[in-house]
């Protein structure tokens, strides 16, 4: 735990100030969320390939799983110190950000109609406000 948010805590009887509150609110959403989609595309990929069974594909969707997994990581490692994670908080927001832009764009390039598409952008999208700010509020970006 970082030693600004410990005397915090201490002062406040053990209670996390609202900031980090916030903070912790997002960063437990991005790990029930990367939890969730990285255990169904790394383990399930074969099983989501949306028709297109050539391995290649199937990899990328493992890879992507992977990656949800490891901004569960990142999400602990922001958890546990928040002000020394900076930089990997930095990249979470980055990284959903990027997967919001891919999404707005491959969506309507592809002709992908299905509701889990856009939840899925509507999500990545409120994962990089949400961090942003959260971060801003907390004082750690």
């Amino acid at each position: 735990m970082d030693a600004a948010l410990r005397e915090a805590e201490s002062h406040t009887g053990g209670v996390v100030p609202a900031s980090v509150r916030f903070l912790r609110v997002m960063l437990a959403l991005q790990v029930a969320l990367g939890l969730l989609w990285g255990v169904s595309m790394l383990f399930f990929a074969r099983q989501i390939v949306l028709g297109e069974e050539s391995d290649p594909h199937v990899e990328k969707i493992a890879m992507e799983g992977a990656a949800h997994l490891a901004l569960v990581f990142g999400a602990v490692l922001v958890w546990r110190a928040p002000r020394r994670a900076r930089d990997v908080l930095l990249l979470m927001v980055f990284l959903n950000g990027l997967w919001t832009l891919t999404d707005l764009v491959y969506i309507p390039l592809l002709g992908l109609s299905e509701l889990d598409f856009y939840v899925k952008a509507l999500v990545n999208a409120t994962l990089t406000v949400g961090l942003a700010a959260a971060g801003r509020r907390a004082d750690v970006l």
